[in-house]
């Protein structure tokens, strides 16, 4: 029996600089993933709004973007509603980071040659925190192509069917901690890769990773919390609170891209270590991960 699929819409003003091209292609970077599909200004988009799989479709327009979420009608549609916009605010990057990124620049040196006259980037966030936090451990020490590839197949396994869609929600704490570890070793991970995602979720799932709370409190307590989670470094720590939680002053310290950026930035003989990296990015104190953007984004540039 096929579903009745229901669809409510918005439209959400944007500034008039806004640059939705690098924000698609944060959310839309594979192209083979089943819980997204970006073409040209469209992207959509499956995910889990109090534990409802829908589909996000986003629209982007000149100075709006036109926002519709579709899914089963038989869903508690006001309390999914709710949060409708917040998510699509924290997916778009309109958090006010970038405002206080430009006035750094009138301050900083630093921050202004690494702007080096081009606008300011946006900071985009995964549609939820668990979302960072799955990657964040699922790209620990591969390459970036394996670690999508290890994506695709958890969401294949734990992604949940959207009514009307082809494409699936990506999976809450409670898909992934469903899931039995040959299951994701059957998929190439490996065993203390799926032992620390399968950890992972279940902390989430039991509360003692209170993870949606951590946006909250400090960056200390927060980073403090993620770090007391087995398989959890320094690197997945400040990951998932760039990225899931939108803390606006963190680095992620042994990110490679980040090191090799700093060397071409500074003109370094060699790539910072961790603790130079420390010492490089308090250059761009209180906007660090904004500066991380622009130093990944360097690394693309006149190449």
């Amino acid at each position: 029996m096929q579903q009745v699929v229901a669809q409510h819409g918005f439209t959400l003003p944007l500034p008039a600089d806004y640059h939705a091209a690098t924000v698609l292609a944060y959310h839309g970077r594979d192209p083979a993933g089943p819980a997204e599909c970006w073409q040209g200004n469209y992207l959509q988009k499956g995910l889990l709004l109090h534990g409802a799989p829908l589909l996000l479709q986003l629209e982007f327009d000149t100075g709006c973007v036109h926002v519709v979420f579709s899914g089963s009608a038989l869903l508690d549609w006001p309390l999914v509603l709710n949060e409708a916009e917040p998510v699509v605010r924290r997916m778009l990057g309109l958090d006010g980071q970038r405002e206080r990124w430009q006035a750094l620049a009138d301050s900083q040196p630093a921050v202004a040659r690494l702007l080096g006259g081009r606008p300011a980037l946006w900071l985009p966030l995964t549609a939820e925190p668990f979302e960072a936090l799955c990657w964040a451990i699922i790209g620990q020490q591969i390459n970036l192509s394996f670690a999508t590839a290890l994506r695709r197949s958890l969401i294949q396994l734990a992604g949940l069917p959207i009514a009307g869609s082809t494409l699936l929600a990506h999976p809450g704490p409670a898909e992934v901690a469903a899931l039995q570890p040959e299951q994701l070793t059957g998929q190439r991970f490996s065993r203390s890769k799926a032992a620390y995602l399968l950890g992972a979720a279940r902390a989430v799932l039991d509360g003692s990773l209170p993870l949606t709370a951590l946006a909250g409190q400090s960056a200390s307590e927060a980073e403090r919390q993620l770090l007391a989670l087995h398989g959890v470094g320094p690197w997945t720590a400040r990951y998932v609170m760039l990225r899931g939680l939108g803390f606006a002053d963190c680095a992620p310290i042994g990110d490679s891209g980040l090191a090799t950026a700093l060397q071409r930035f500074h003109a370094l003989p060699q790539r910072p270590d961790a603790r130079q990296t420390e010492q490089l990015m308090q250059a761009f104190a209180p906007c660090r991960s904004l500066a991380t953007l622009h130093l990944w984004a360097s690394l693309t540039e006149n190449t």
